[in-house]
């Protein structure tokens, strides 16, 4: 784990609900990008467990099973509150890039001879 070979301690990961979490650990820390801190990391399992969590009870209720709707609410919401914070995260690493406009005209004043 310390070597980030493995996402949780004591799993082989192959069965479908492991890869569907580490599928949503890659797709949240790609949405970050960059180095990740410890505590960064930690947020993305959290949300990736909240995720799958919900995606398990959404299943549930598509099967036909009773689900607790106040529970799936809470997953649901945390889960979103998390994505979000990480989703500002990512915002702030995220260079600007300049408008195509923007740039294009800043190329072409560039060209421009002087005189």
């Amino acid at each position: 784990m310390t070597n980030g070979t493995k996402l949780l301690v004591g799993i082989d990961g192959r069965s479908p609900t492991a890869r569907r979490f580490r599928d949503l650990v890659q797709a949240f820390k790609a949405e970050i990008g960059g180095d990740l801190s410890q505590t960064e990391m930690a947020m993305i399992k959290t949300a990736a467990s909240l995720t799958l969590t919900a995606e398990l009870m959404q299943a549930d209720i598509v099967n036909g099973k009773m689900v607790d709707s106040g529970d799936l609410i809470r997953l649901s919401s945390e889960a979103r509150r998390i994505l979000a914070e990480i989703a500002g995260k990512a915002s702030k690493r995220k260079p600007t890039v300049p408008a195509l406009q923007a740039y294009l005209a800043s190329k072409a004043a560039a060209e421009e001879p002087e005189g």
